[in-house]
């Protein structure tokens, strides 16, 4: 038996009660069956992106690349919460793509939420597939890479204009920044947005946000005597304190890891 209402979808089966959630964008209606059979899609995809706990994978549709997002199932605590407290990871991802927008981000597609027994089961994030030639894990640690000190340059004015809009993404690490080259400039987009925060920020905000992208003093250079230009400060003092930053961000991975057993 099953009932369609709006953007709900509930399917019963005899032993197993099933109930699917989503949101559609309104000029991808034409997704509607890839968000129907979402399951089938994804594991028929062949071209995995990464795979733990989370998976994405590039899904065909229709003549088109999609990215999908499969989040991994949390545990109980988390099951019970995303369902009745507060956003999934998945929605908030599409939620926050339609506040950062298509120049900062893929375009968001939808966000599928299915629950078992009144708890989050599988939950999904579909996107627009972005073709980036790279992200910017590479030049962070290769100094013979073409163009790097422009490059690196060019993100600090991308992380300054995003800073200037109160936007913090708080999981700014190197595989979340994708960068593709448009003649001799770089756009630059964000992914795995679902950790955001909106706000006017401090100076400890603008600094800390570089901290997770673990690199050495002379590249940090590069990035932070541009930002400080940019904020108006003293670029000893700027790149001292984002050093200071990085360090603290380092040793308190350290220790988890350490406790992790890593």
């Amino acid at each position: 038996m099953m009932y369609l209402w709006e953007n709900h979808r509930c399917i019963f089966f005899e032993s197993l009660s099933i109930v699917m959630k989503y949101q559609l964008h309104p000029s991808y209606q034409h997704c509607q069956a890839l968000i129907e059979h979402i399951e089938m899609h994804f594991q028929q995809a062949s071209q995995i992106l990464h795979a733990e706990r989370n998976e994405i994978r590039i899904v065909p549709f229709e003549g088109e690349d999609y990215v999908v997002k499969s989040f991994g199932i949390p545990h109980i605590i988390n099951r019970f919460a995303y369902r009745y407290l507060r956003p999934s990871k998945a929605k908030r991802s599409y939620q926050y793509s339609l506040k950062l927008g298509a120049e900062i981000c893929p375009e968001p597609v939808a966000y599928i939420e299915q629950f078992q027994y009144g708890l989050l089961a599988p939950s999904y994030f579909i996107s627009q597939h972005f073709k980036y030639d790279f992200t910017i894990r590479p030049l962070l640690s290769d100094v013979t890479f073409e163009n790097r000190n422009e490059i690196l340059q060019q993100f600090a004015d991308f992380t300054y204009h995003l800073h200037q809009r109160g936007i913090l993404h708080r999981d700014y690490s190197p595989g979340n920044i994708l960068i593709k080259q448009q003649h001799h400039k770089y756009l630059f987009k964000i992914i795995d947005v679902n950790r955001m925060q909106f706000k006017t920020l401090s100076l400890q905000d603008r600094l800390s946000n570089f901290a997770r992208l673990m690199v050495d003093d002379a590249t940090m250079k590069i990035m932070l005597d541009r930002y400080a230009n940019l904020i108006n400060k003293p670029q000893h003092e700027i790149l001292a304190i984002a050093i200071a930053y990085r360090d603290q961000f380092a040793h308190r991975r350290t220790l988890k890891n350490k406790l992790r057993g890593r």
